[in-house]
């Protein structure tokens, strides 16, 4: 696993990697799919009835099958997950199945170049602490026999999404406690997740949660977890302003890993013209934050005069929401806000997980020139570019690196960035294990 060859995939969800075919057999070894949770969704977002009793008849092509599971045009996060959501109807997802997944998706990624990748698994906020137990071991257990197979020449490891609106500070516990009690576990397991529905989860709900998990890295690096953190991608209730104050806070604030971070690095000329939807609750924070900070972003760009920012504070306090329209010198303000939110975040330990398919199809990215990816690499941020859903984006992380490329950066550039995340795995950035130049990891 020396960073002299192959790559590493940090953001990748385990489920979300499984290829067309291999859903289908899974699907008919299934004999009760949880249909009910795919097909309104679906008939809802793309119009098409599904019929269950027929299903594997009617998409015993691959092609057909291929039609309404893969997503590769660009839709928001609803149409992803109501394609997402098959894979959760197909699949039994008990210890074995996991076992089989884990094992599969290290082989079979391994063939395309991946050497070490961080898979994540999210459980039902329902489950049982033996329901999670189980399966979390089984996951582990998977990963191992691949690597056990493919004589230790690639390396997986887990990472659990936590649910934003669950009890975090007690899934933490429950795990660090899973970590304590069974080796492989305390071996496989390195990082938390937070994903799923972005909107009405600011990062200030975590800020003290972040910084739990810090205090106990340092008190004990043998079980030290990373929080990888889904920002900035999905942003439809709020400007790109707020979006970018999002990203810097969970960078600050101690996130290890920043899953897309489209919002800080896009072009804000995208929405020019456009008109967005507000919380005050949101305006209210970037008003505030502007004017604690405004001498300071001022240095990027134009800001609103100070007593413009305050008054705004004052007219709003009673409303609920606020139409904000897009103008030139929004756009202007943006940008320099966004500039001085990638100097600040270029100061922490943050690494954005740059995903360029996902970004294209989920963030909406339009335009290639306004892709999040080339102002992060002119600003010289630590990014790192992976997968994300590569069985249901129809990708690999070759593609996503030759998709890169066609956004203008330059492979020696990119082979920097490839070597470069070899150092930016859970387990370094945790200080669970130190970095070595060119080290078997």
């Amino acid at each position: 696993m020396d960073s002299n060859s192959g790559f590493a995939d940090l953001h990748n969800h385990l489920y979300g990697s499984l290829k067309p075919e291999l859903l289908r057999q899974m699907g008919m070894g299934n004999p009760a799919p949880r249909w009910e949770i795919f097909t309104k969704p679906f008939q809802e977002l793309y119009g098409k009835s599904i019929n269950t009793e027929t299903f594997f008849e009617d998409y015993k092509s691959l092609e057909d099958f291929k039609k309404i599971y893969l997503f590769n045009h660009q839709g928001p996060f609803p149409e992803f997950q109501a394609k997402f959501n098959l894979i959760i109807a197909l699949s039994k997802f008990d210890p074995q199945e996991i076992k089989f997944v884990s094992k599969h998706i290290t082989k079979d990624q391994y063939e395309e170049g991946v050497v070490y990748g961080e898979y994540r698994i999210m459980y039902s906020p329902l489950d049982t602490y033996e329901g999670i137990y189980s399966k979390t071991l089984a996951a582990c257990e998977g990963f191992e026999e691949a690597e056990s197979e493919l004589s230790q020449k690639a390396k997986s490891r887990l990472v659990v999404s936590l649910h934003r609106d669950g009890e975090v500070f007690k899934e933490y516990e429950m795990l660090k406690e899973m970590m304590e009690k069974d080796p492989i576990i305390k071996k496989y397991l390195v990082g938390l997740d937070f994903c799923y529905i972005e909107e009405g989860f600011p990062p200030k709900g975590k800020r003290e949660f972040l910084k739990e998990v810090q205090k106990d890295n340092i008190a004990e690096t043998s079980t030290a977890l990373t929080v990888l953190y889904h920002v900035g991608e999905s942003f439809l209730d709020k400007t790109l302003l707020s979006a970018s104050r999002w990203v810097l806070e969970a960078a600050e604030w101690g996130a290890h890993r920043l899953g897309h971070a489209i919002a800080v690095g896009l072009d804000p000329n995208a929405y020019l013209g456009k008109k967005v939807i507000e919380p005050v609750s949101e305006r209210e924070d970037t008003l505030k934050f502007q004017l604690d900070h405004w001498e300071e972003i001022s240095k990027y760009g134009e800001l609103p005069p100070k007593k413009r920012l305050e008054s705004e504070l004052d007219s709003i306090r009673h409303k609920e929401k606020l139409e904000i329209s897009v103008t030139e010198n929004l756009v202007s303000e943006t940008k320099a806000f966004q500039e001085y939110c990638m100097d600040r975040i270029k100061n922490t330990n943050a690494v954005i997980e740059s995903c360029p398919s996902s970004n294209e199809y989920i963030g909406m990215v339009r335009d290639k020139a306004h892709h999040p990816l080339v102002r992060f690499a002119r600003n010289d941020l630590k990014f790192t570019i992976s997968t994300d859903d590569p069985g249901i984006f129809g990708t690999n992380i070759k593609e996503e690196y030759d998709k890169a490329e066609s956004l203008g950066l330059d492979v020696e550039y990119l082979e920097k960035i490839r070597k470069n995340s070899f150092q930016y795995t859970s387990e370094i950035l945790s200080g669970r294990i130190e970095f070595k130049q060119g080290a078997i990891l």
